[in-house]
């Protein structure tokens, strides 16, 4: 898959923006004007809102340490952050503690269900299984290679397409100035004065195995080179083993093929793994959700702990409405 999709995407997209989320020094994106400082999501300048705050253009809940955008206010970011990143968070909760994931203030996420717990203390990586199950049944026949976290790995209850304008709220953080006229229907999405029927919200998602650290975390944005019935603009972001991309919806460059509930007329495609085909842990899965649902939803997770440091976690397998 590896070479196919990396010839796909390097004939119709180029790399409009990357940045590590971890870096020596704190990374501050352009402003959109240099003579006075505009939100781009509210349009309100200083002196009418605060920028006092530290504007993550990636949420620090994946792990973000060093990116910051000039262009979001402090009114913006707040709201965002509980109307859109909170769902995110709830859905990736499990994902996050078992890849040690550092949050805010570097704290690590603990993952709580009524017969499973997932945190970080001061050893490693602490896994609590159920009752009945025990240390010796997992060590019953000597050391095992994977443990398979047994109970109820169920979220947090989440609105699936509120944790998606999350991602589409980075993707306008992350999008360079030239390229925002393209993102103006979705930030307007974003504050809710404006809707979008879609048929499907795809998310897609990816899992590479491995000791990777928050290192090799890193936020891009692909623009297409031409037309096509591709999306013009994909945002990908990886955060230790995991990544999540999603397209930015709305462009008006993909107005002759994008309308009000339309289907995509593509099969959209995974971008390459960055850690390729050999990497020695094995290789990188894929998968996808459709993350239009408008009502609170459970989503439950098969995941295995793989020991010496290794981590392994399938997709989601369901998702029930939440009570």
């Amino acid at each position: 898959m590896d070479a196919a999709a990396r010839q796909y995407f390097d004939e119709r997209y180029e790399v409009a923006v990357r940045h590590p989320l971890v870096a020596p020094r704190p990374i501050m994106l352009p402003p959109d004007d240099p003579a006075r400082r505009r939100c781009r999501f509210c349009g309100q300048e200083s002196g009418q809102v605060s920028f006092s705050d530290d504007a993550h253009a990636v949420s620090n809940l994946l792990g973000n340490k060093s990116l910051f955008s000039p262009n979001q206010c402090n009114d913006c970011n707040r709201r965002y952050g509980q109307e859109y990143e909170d769902h995110l968070g709830k859905w990736s909760n499990l994902a996050r503690a078992i890849a040690q994931v550092p949050g805010k203030k570097n704290k690590r996420p603990t993952f709580k269900s009524n017969d499973l717990r997932v945190e970080t203390v001061a050893s490693g990586l602490s896994i609590h299984v159920p009752s009945p199950h025990s240390v010796d049944d997992l060590l019953a026949d000597g050391l095992p290679d994977v443990i398979e976290l047994t109970g109820n790995t169920a979220s947090q209850p989440h609105v699936p397409i509120r944790a998606g304008m999350a991602l589409v709220k980075m993707a306008c953080s992350l999008c360079p100035s030239e390229d925002l006229s393209q993102c103006q229907n979705a930030i307007a999405w974003l504050a809710e004065r404006q809707g979008f029927r879609m048929s499907q919200f795809p998310v897609y998602f990816a899992f590479t195995p491995g000791p990777i650290s928050n290192a090799a975390s890193e936020a891009v944005l692909l623009r297409r080179k031409g037309d096509g019935a591709e999306p013009y603009l994909w945002f990908i972001v990886q955060f230790c083993n995991f990544r999540f991309q999603v397209f930015v919806p709305g462009c008006p460059a993909d107005a002759h093929w994008a309308g009000e509930g339309s289907t995509l007329p593509v099969t959209l495609k995974h971008y390459p793994s960055r850690f390729g085909p050999d990497w020695p842990f094995g290789p990188t899965t894929f998968s996808w959700g459709d993350w239009s649902g408008t009502e609170p939803v459970r989503t439950t997770t098969t995941a295995t702990h793989q020991l010496v440091e290794l981590i392994g976690i399938t997709r989601p397998i369901a998702e029930t409405t939440a009570k």
